[in-house]
């Protein structure tokens, strides 16, 4: 069964992340009240990983990343996953999503997508995270 999380900001709640996982795949996204998503990341596939993209096919949105892409493919998230989003507010709105104290996927308002330290390379559904 899939879920969606919300995480509010408390400085700014008109601001918020949520993840999706639809038990085909997982994202999140960047989301702003009265504009809806202004960001979205990849974070994991649950269906097994394709080895080609399968962006042609508009039927299998949201999609899956393929095996060019990804470094490395998490367990599914549980109600029990220690998954905390931070957030930074000065010249730019930063969220970061942390799993377990580690940093796995960073949104800015109008990235789409945003950065993943799961994927190896930027691709079409997330760019490589530089160390931050």
């Amino acid at each position: 069964m899939g879920s969606l999380t919300k995480y509010v900001s408390d400085d700014r709640p008109e601001f918020a992340v949520f993840i999706e996982d639809d038990d085909k795949v997982c994202y999140a996204y960047l989301w702003k009240e009265g504009e809806n998503i202004i960001a979205h990341v990849w974070l994991y596939n649950v269906a097994p990983t394709p080895s080609e993209p399968e962006l042609q096919i508009e039927e299998n949105h949201p999609f899956l990343n393929s095996e060019e892409f990804v470094g490395e493919n998490l367990d599914p998230f549980d109600a029990w996953s220690p998954v905390e989003v931070t957030w930074a507010f000065g010249e730019e709105i930063v969220a970061k999503i942390f799993l377990s104290e580690r940093l796995i996927a960073k949104l800015t308002a109008g990235a789409s997508p945003g950065w993943s330290s799961l994927v190896t390379k930027d691709g079409p559904l997330a760019k490589k995270m530089q160390n931050s």
